[in-house]
């Protein structure tokens, strides 16, 4: 089964399953990073599939098929920070894996890693569901301020806001930790 990708959704809206089926392989991956970086990896196989039964009943009603990709993960954010809200779950600190797989030339050593991971993660916790999808969005995911403020369906103005809020948590939270590695400066 051949096509562009706007053909291929436009199938789909059409009920074709086959077609969805494509979709869901296309765009498996990202959806359950973008997941496991909001709610954690113990979760995210559940937001995952809730994404796209959610997308596979609503797809008919999606009106720019070219649109398909950010439409998704505006479900994902959604059914994520939804997710969070209703059970009260914190993050799993294996979360922080898919949040750190953006930043370059990872630590070779493993130890620096778990520390990391421990450091991390009580700090990730702090965060509202919100600022816990904007960071996924941007840092994990990679994408800019104006398509992760898309995704979440609020301003630019709303998702710069959150980030910044949710760096400044994070900051707060790791500063203890911080100031502790600190070689002490010899007066």
């Amino acid at each position: 089964m051949k096509g562009s990708h706007v053909e291929i959704v436009r199938r789909a809206q059409a009920g074709d399953r086959e077609a969805f089926e494509m979709l869901v392989d296309q765009h498996a991956t990202a959806t359950y990073r973008l997941a496991a970086a909001i709610v954690g990896t113990a979760d995210a196989r559940d937001i995952t599939q809730e994404t796209f039964l959610a997308a596979w009943q609503q797809l008919p009603r999606l009106r720019k098929p070219d649109a398909f990709g950010p439409w998704l993960r505006r479900i994902c954010v959604h059914r994520s920070r939804n997710w969070l809200r209703a059970r009260g779950r914190r993050v799993s600190p294996a979360s922080l894996d898919e949040l750190a797989a953006g930043l370059p030339d990872p630590a070779p050593d493993f130890r620096t890693a778990v520390d990391a991971r421990s450091v991390l993660g009580p700090a990730f916790e702090t965060l509202s569901p919100d600022q816990r999808a904007i960071l996924a969005l941007h840092y994990s995911m990679g994408y800019s301020i104006s398509e992760s403020a898309d995704a979440l369906g609020v301003r630019v103005g709303t998702a710069k806001s959150r980030l910044n809020a949710g760096l400044a948590l994070l900051r707060r939270a790791l500063e203890p930790e911080i100031a502790e590695r600190e070689p002490e400066v010899a007066s």
